[in-house]
This record gives structure tokens, sequence and C-alpha cells, in this order.
């Protein structure tokens, strides 16, 4: 607090002779932040280095079987929905808050993960992987909207929140001259360029387009 009146004091002389303001006018005994420390660790043990491959090759295994599973639940699955799903669905609305926790990690970290690789995909898309790709999340208000077609499934309001096996489209639409500026402009929306949501994506009303129109007629004037 004394530092902050000091440097008020200094820039109020200043300013009443009119004479800049400079660095060496303020104060130099501030504190500077201490380093950070680095300790030195424990030193491990053998024993416990060859315990970590055993989990290591243990949890391989493990999760070996998890896709095996994971695949013949997607195999058999109906519609958008299969035996994991549902069962995620029943944890979430009734399972203890601990276990919810630990379990929605578990979804973000591992299950989307296993389900992402190269190998399950293939197994789970076939010739369909180069178009596609497939996992599980909770259905969001986008997903429903799809106002860029990537979902590949329908869903309504009834499935917010709930896990689903989800497809979504790799392949990039090629898009017109016409269809890139719009893309452009709601990218600007920060600028007012668009002023809809992502459900008015096709509204040309929401499209500042006198302004764009403005900015080329200033570059064909005056050049950039």
């Amino acid at each position: 607090m004394k530092t902050a009146s000091k440097i008020k004091e200094v820039v109020k002389k200043k300013a009443s002779k009119k004479s800049p303001v400079r660095l060496v006018d303020f104060p130099v005994n501030v504190k500077k932040p201490s380093k950070a420390v680095l300790t030195q660790s424990k030193e491990v043990t053998a024993k416990q280095v060859k315990e970590v491959i055993e989990m290591g090759l243990d949890t391989m295994n493990i999760e070996k079987s998890m896709t095996d599973v994971i695949v013949r639940d997607f195999d058999n699955r109906d519609g958008n929905d299969s035996l994991l799903t549902i069962e995620l669905n029943e944890l979430f609305k009734n399972g203890d808050e601990r276990k919810v926790t630990k379990v929605k990690k578990w979804v973000k970290t591992r299950l989307q993960t296993l389900i992402k690789n190269p190998s399950v995909q293939d197994r789970l898309l076939g010739e369909k992987v180069k178009e596609q790709q497939i996992t599980v999340k909770k259905v969001t208000k986008p997903m429903v909207e799809n106002a860029e077609g990537i979902y590949l499934d329908n869903f309504n309001e009834s499935d917010l929140g709930q896990f689903k096996t989800i497809r979504i489209s790799k392949v990039k639409e090629e898009l017109t001259i016409a269809e890139e500026l719009l893309k452009w402009m709601r990218s600007k929306k920060s600028e007012g360029l668009f002023t809809g949501d992502k459900t008015q994506v096709k509204d040309i009303d929401c499209y500042d387009l006198e302004a764009v129109i403005a900015i080329a007629e200033s570059i064909k004037k005056n050049g950039l």
C-alpha cells in the first residue's frame, strides 16, 4: 500500500511540473516473487519399478477385454442406444455423486479414448471409417440442431443430456464462394457481421451484407 501511495505521489508531482514520468522515479524496494524451488523426490526401488511394469501389462489386458466388450456392445446396439449407454444413463441418474464424478472422468479419459483408437474405429465402421467416426457422448443442443449437418443421426429435445452412440461425418463438404463468405461472416460475429445463432445460419437477414459491400467498395476505390 505504501508503494502504491508513493507511485501516485510521483505521478502527481510530475504532472504538476509537466515533466515526463520515468521508471527511475519510482521506488525500487518492491519485493520480487521468489523463484520456484526444485525438491528432490524420494528414490524408487527396483521392486516398485517392476510392479509398475506388471501393472502396465495388467492394464493392457484389462483394456483389451474392455475394448472387446465395447465393440460387441456397439455391434448389437438398437439405433443410438446400447447396453453401455443405457447403463451410463441409469448410473448418472441414480448413482451417488462420488461415483458419478469418477465415471464422468473415466468416460472422458479412457472410454472415449479406447473407442477413438483407429483399430476400434475400423472394427465398428468398416469401409465407412474414412467418412465417419463413432463415439459415446451426451447429446447436446448443437447435436439436436445439427446446423452444420455433421451429425449423422437425428436427435430431439428428449435426448438432451442422455448418453448415445454418436456418428460424426469426417467429410468436409465443398462450399460455394457464397457459403464461404457467410461462414467467414459468422466467424466475425463479435464485429457485428452476423447477429444470429446456430439455428439461423441460413437466415440472410442475420448477415450484415451491406457492411461487406461497403468494405469491397472501399477496397475498389482506395486499395488496401
